[in-house]
């Protein structure tokens, strides 16, 4: 593996183990705070499942990140693979996640209501390029560091796979 590649393999998984852990602190930060409700909106009566459920795959998203980031610090290539079906999913849960706001019956209030402080564990990972001083608004995009880290590997694996084959 090229010495580049090796850099931007333990780069990615560097700042992944970082938002990984802020995106963790967020999550129990936000439990903590809604675990005893305050107040029960009566527009939103789902608003408690809506939160717990989405902060359940919030956790597994970044136990999922976590171990990939441990993978791509050992340069693994299957590692960088498994990285992208990750993001691929993150973008299909927001999808869906959106989608739903649109449920009748309350349900996709309860749903949009419980997005904001629901999803605090992904947070760091999807806006990470929002805290950045230079590039906006071209880079400030939601799910602009995974969408571009994910890339970046594609492409660098792709380079690896076109270089073994023509040495």
């Amino acid at each position: 593996m090229p010495r580049w590649m090796a850099f931007l393999f333990r780069f990615i998984g560097l700042v992944n183990i970082v938002l990984c852990s802020a995106g963790l602190y967020y999550l129990l930060e936000s439990v903590v705070f809604w675990r005893t409700p305050p107040i029960q909106d009566p527009g939103q009566p789902y608003f408690y499942y809506a939160f717990f459920a989405m902060g359940a795959i919030n956790l597994a998203f970044i136990a999922l990140l976590s171990q990939d980031a441990l993978d791509l610090l050992r340069l693994s290539l299957a590692g960088a693979k498994r990285y992208m079906w990750i993001v691929l999913s993150l973008i299909g849960y927001d999808l869906i996640g959106a989608m739903c706001w649109l449920l009748p019956h309350r349900l996709g209030m309860s749903i949009a209501g419980a997005t904001g402080v629901g999803n605090m564990g992904i947070a760091p990972f999807e806006f990470a390029l929002f805290f950045l001083p230079f590039g906006r608004p071209l880079l400030s995009v939601p799910l602009g560091y995974p969408v571009i880290s994910a890339a970046a590997l594609y492409f660098s694996c792709r380079r690896l796979a076109g270089f073994s084959a023509a040495h």
